[in-house]
């Protein structure tokens, strides 16, 4: 039996937008997961999750409102009947498509939903277009809404650009303004098809733990119940919380599956990689064996070793660790070809910047002595 935490699964790769910062490589394909793959994930894949594991099934990689509402119908009913009794469903969408009918689908299916939205209008526009090259941001707002009327309170993540980090105040009106409760942050990152980071160049890392610090205080000053994902972990970890592991260090921790039923694990972005040393970290295809199988392959047992000893050294010279556990094997390999290497710039902007705007925040806050310590 398995017990991965995440499984992420690819209905199409297409996408009905145009982000200036998109990783997806295949974006422009159509093709549609077929009814042969679902039968293979529910026989090799879900009848074998332990009945324990309370794994999260994300709909994710491509715009998963690109595939039809009648194709999901049919994979939930495959999947959902062999699953474990804790297991969970969301969906990662740009909310362009999402009407009253993606809704109810939502609401029968017990499905979480993140939307993709980059903050006020003027920043979100500027990246997230349509492939004529129309803004978008109204459209996500619209399905924000929509979700919220219906009950939902969906997460947004927002990818930041060097151009808003100035601007705090706007990002933190935004969220309070339209109830927006749970977020997270990212950075335009340097991997699979995105060859420039807009964070490349300079460094950042003060700017951007200012503007989340700013959007803490702002929140904390108004009582208003923001959730930052990577403070929330961070938070839970100062208060002794013991939190799961780094699902992208661990083998089959993580399991994604494309659309054609091509099998990968560690970071999801992995199969946007053109990493011929790795079989692009391709370790087989789900119509074809299993899990037993694809472990015993000469690319996973070399990535395997190699993430492992970029996971022990982060272990031994970042005070960080015990906040990303080893970072994302992904951003070594795009940023410095190697994922035995340690610390990267998405680590410095994301986990390290939240852990320095927090402990910022409680430095101006009365706090349990607890939190005097220097490192985590």
């Amino acid at each position: 039996m398995i017990e991965p935490r995440l499984i992420i699964l690819q209905p199409t790769p297409y996408c009905n937008i145009n982000c200036s910062y998109c990783y997806l490589g295949h974006r422009d394909d159509r093709r549609l997961m077929s009814r042969d793959v679902l039968e293979a994930l529910r026989e090799k894949i879900f009848r074998r999750l332990a009945s324990q594991s309370a794994p999260i099934v994300v709909w994710h990689a491509g715009e998963p409102t690109a595939a039809p509402i009648e194709w999901y119908e049919h994979a939930y009913g495959r999947l959902r009947d062999v699953a474990p009794a804790h297991t969970s469903f969301a969906m990662q969408s740009n909310g362009i498509a999402i009407n009253d009918r993606w809704v109810d689908l939502f609401r029968r299916t017990n499905t979480n939903v993140s939307l993709s939205i980059d903050g006020p209008q003027r920043f979100h526009d500027a990246r997230r277009r349509t492939r004529n090259n129309r803004p978008t941001w109204q459209l996500a707002v619209r399905a924000l809404r929509r979700l919220q009327d219906a009950g939902f309170d969906p997460s947004v993540i927002t990818v930041l650009h060097p151009d808003g980090l100035n601007c705090p105040g706007d990002y933190y009106a935004f969220y309070r303004d339209l109830g927006i409760t749970q977020i997270s942050f990212s950075v335009d990152e340097l991997e699979g098809a995105n060859k420039v980071s807009s964070f490349s160049g300079r460094d950042f890392k003060a700017a951007v733990t200012d503007f989340v610090l700013e959007i803490l205080n702002q929140a904390y000053r108004d009582d208003f119940p923001l959730h930052i994902r990577e403070v929330e972990r961070i938070a839970q970890k100062l208060a002794g919380v013991e939190l799961s592991e780094n699902e992208q260090v661990d083998p089959w921790a993580a399991i994604v599956v494309a659309a054609d039923g091509s099998v990968s694990t560690f970071s999801p972005e992995f199969m946007e990689m053109n990493a011929p040393d790795y079989d692009n970290f391709v370790f087989g295809n789900i119509l074809e064996g299993g899990l037993e199988d694809f472990s015993n392959t000469q690319a996973f047992l070399r990535a395997s070793r190699e993430i492992a000893q970029g996971v022990a050294a982060c272990k031994s010279s970042c005070r960080y660790f015990a906040l990303c556990g080893g970072g994302s094997p992904v951003n070594k390999l795009s940023e410095k070809g190697d994922m035995s290497a340690t610390e990267t710039e998405f680590c410095r902007l994301t986990t390290q910047t939240s852990a320095d705007a927090l402990l910022g925040l409680l430095s101006k806050q009365s706090r349990p002595k607890s939190f005097e310590a220097s490192t985590f």
